[in-house]
């Protein structure tokens, strides 16, 4: 008979390994997945991605709030997509604008075995209308940080580009049909309808991610905003800005955020 102990010696495919564990929603270290991404990517992880603990909190909540078209807004590296995706045995979706990156997440998807669609390009491309759940890591933050705290340089850094991002988002919100989820993970960075109610509330790695369904047809333009672990309405930020004087109120982005939606 002959023996299997060459078999038995064979040394497991770690990629094989990962993606089973996450499959049956076990925990994997971050030192472990990122192992499978590229050099600079893999530098930039804790930083820049979700690590794998918040990718299976913010899938199972989005799972639990029956949502099963899901989309990454600014998927990155891909590490969300391809974690949510394993996790709840759904194709997932992303959007990126930097074709490294998108090339990065296709490879990594296609090696844990994961049903991933990446876009390249900026949320104008994508149609809202097609997902009922909606992941969100502070999604516009790079556009106004500091060029030490930017992934890279390859594009200025632009006030107006996170404005146009964050109203896009909150028109997508708006437009939303009822039970439509999203979880956001260290803040949206823009405004959220009042229309949408916080489900759950949960910290990972210090930082606050919330559950948010929508539970009702939006009826004025009132929006919500986190400020670090705190909601506050739009109105009320108003306030505050009159009463703390011209170096609050001037603020740009306050200013935004306290105005309207269109």
């Amino acid at each position: 008979m002959e023996s299997n102990a060459a078999n038995d010696d064979k040394p497991l495919d770690p990629a094989a390994t990962i993606a089973a564990l996450l499959r049956k929603r076990e925990e994997v270290s971050d030192e472990a997945f990122d192992s499978l991404l590229s050099e600079r990517p893999r530098k930039k992880s804790r930083t820049y991605w979700s690590s794998v603990e918040a990718a299976q909190t913010a899938s199972r909540l989005l799972r639990e709030a029956g949502a099963t078209q899901v989309l990454d807004a600014g998927s990155g590296v891909g590490k969300f997509c391809t974690i949510a995706s394993l996790d709840s045995n759904h194709r997932v979706w992303g959007v990126e604008r930097r074709g490294e990156l998108v090339f990065e997440s296709r490879r990594l998807a296609q090696l844990l075995g994961a049903e991933v669609v990446i876009t390249e390009g900026t949320l104008d491309q994508v149609d809202p209308s097609e997902f009922d759940g909606f992941y969100f890591f502070n999604p516009f933050g790079e556009y106004v940080a500091a060029d030490e705290d930017r992934y890279d340089l390859a594009s200025p850094r632009s006030f107006d580009a996170y404005i146009r991002d964050a109203r896009l988002v909150e028109r997508w919100l708006r437009a939303a049909p009822v039970g439509t989820a999203m979880v956001t993970y260290n803040g949206l960075g823009g405004r959220i309808p009042v229309s949408f109610k916080v489900r759950r509330t949960t910290h990972v790695r210090d930082d606050t991610m919330r559950l948010w369904v929508k539970e009702k047809p939006d009826s004025s333009h009132e929006a919500y905003i986190e400020i670090e672990e705190e909601l506050i309405t739009a109105t009320e930020l108003a306030r505050l800005a009159a009463e703390n004087g011209a170096g609050f109120a001037d603020s740009p982005l306050v200013r935004e955020l306290s105005t309207p939606g269109d």
